[in-house]
């Protein structure tokens, strides 16, 4: 067997015992998002800890302890996961959950250190930080913009269908039936 087949049979073992932190690390290091997506994705939509940010006080924990390069890894992944509207959600979650569980120091001084990404043996320097915060704004304004829009619509369909009722049904009394002008039903 190949050490490929190897390392994703571990992941999918360290899942399934809820060992969230070697799963985590196994897939950073292995450079593969869409594990860790899946993962996070699993995590908001369980009934895990009301306390916790990601869903699952352990995942917590791993966000709250990764290293430099696993650090700036993940950054670069909620980067590109935000960027579209279907992993949005879970992007805007890890990164809620990073930002809460890790100082603005921390973060800065992850992106800016020369650490190596682990795909073309490029160092990443100071512009990365820029870099991962100009391609997180943009779109998180984005969703948030969305957010405020269904919200807004939300409350039009409410009044909407409360006017429809026009408070008949709050009575114990027979509902009442419409008069209708047939001159004006004709007229339309």
């Amino acid at each position: 067997m190949s050490l490929l087949v190897i390392r994703e049979q571990d992941f999918l073992n360290y899942v399934a015992l809820h060992d969230y932190r070697r799963a985590i690390e196994l897939a950073l290091s292995l450079s593969q998002p869409g594990r860790l997506f899946k993962l996070f994705k699993g995590l908001a939509a369980s009934d895990g800890d009301d306390v916790s940010f990601t869903g699952h006080a352990a995942v917590d924990e791993v966000l709250r302890t990764l290293d430099a390069t696993d650090l700036v890894r993940l950054l670069r992944y909620v980067r590109e996961w935000n960027a579209r509207g279907s992993s949005a959600a879970v992007a805007q979650r890890v990164l809620y959950a990073m930002v809460k569980l890790r100082s603005a120091d921390e973060l800065m001084h992850a992106l800016e250190g020369s650490v190596d990404d682990g795909s073309n043996g490029t160092k990443l320097g100071g512009t990365t930080a820029l870099e991962v915060i100009d391609g997180l704004i943009p779109y998180t304004e984005r969703h948030l913009a969305r957010i405020d829009r269904l919200v807004q619509e939300s409350y039009i369909v409410d009044y909407i269908l409360s006017e429809m009722d026009g408070g008949i049904a709050e009575d114990d009394e027979p509902k009442r039936r419409m008069d209708i002008d047939p001159v004006a039903v004709v007229c339309v």
